[in-house]
């Protein structure tokens, strides 16, 4: 059975920052924080079509978004695990090589 869908995903990726706290009204800890959405095959197969850098508060997670370039080159890159951001590629190609070893299996072997 495939399993086929969407998920969210939030990745902590730094020390949190004491801060005010609108909603809470009062000071909190601030965690800066990296939010994304992915489409599923399975459980290995994904890939992320939406993402978004915050600074969130731990209690309520009201805050404020963060610029992605920048955050992204302050943290030396994307922090999105490998198999999130290309499984759907990788399975496309691995379907690809098994259908072409097939074609070729048959070619060879096949021939009555």
């Amino acid at each position: 059975m495939l399993l086929i869908g969407q998920h969210e995903r939030v990745l902590i990726v730094g020390p949190t920052e004491a801060h005010h706290c609108l909603r809470c009204q009062t000071e909190t800890q601030f965690a800066p924080q990296l939010r994304y959405k992915m489409a599923r095959i399975d459980l290995l197969f994904g890939f992320v079509y939406q993402r978004r850098y915050e600074l969130a508060c731990t209690g309520c997670e009201h805050g404020w978004v963060l610029d992605t370039e920048s955050m992204d080159q302050q943290l030396g890159g994307v922090p999105i695990p490998w198999r999130h951001r290309f499984g759907l590629p990788l399975m496309l190609v691995v379907v690809a090589g098994l259908a072409l070893a097939g074609w070729m299996w048959r070619q060879g072997h096949g021939g009555g």
